[in-house]
């Protein structure tokens, strides 16, 4: 991780700032990197990483991509985030 660490009420759009409110909320990191952000999993090897663009063609295509990936996250299963696999939007 590089970066300083960003608010995701900073993103500039809607669909997605929703989405990164929900992961970082559960333990994500979101740091200032690559074009807008780089979310990091809570992992402590942290092993899913997601870039999120700053001015997506389909911000709502973008965020479902985001949401997909973060269900990627293998948490232990003794984590009670475990269930919520990524803690993402219903």
């Amino acid at each position: 991780m590089v970066g300083r660490e960003v608010a995701a009420a900073d993103h500039p759009s809607k669909e997605i700032r929703e989405v990164l409110k929900r992961l970082v909320a559960d333990g994500w990191v979101l740091r200032s990197e690559a074009h807008w952000g780089t979310l990091y999993c809570p992992c402590e090897d942290q092993c899913t990483v997601i870039r999120v663009g700053g001015t997506p063609k389909n911000p709502g295509q973008e965020a479902r991509r985001i949401r997909r990936k973060a269900k990627w996250c293998p948490l232990p299963p003794d984590d009670p985030r475990a269930a919520l696999r990524g803690g993402v939007v219903k």
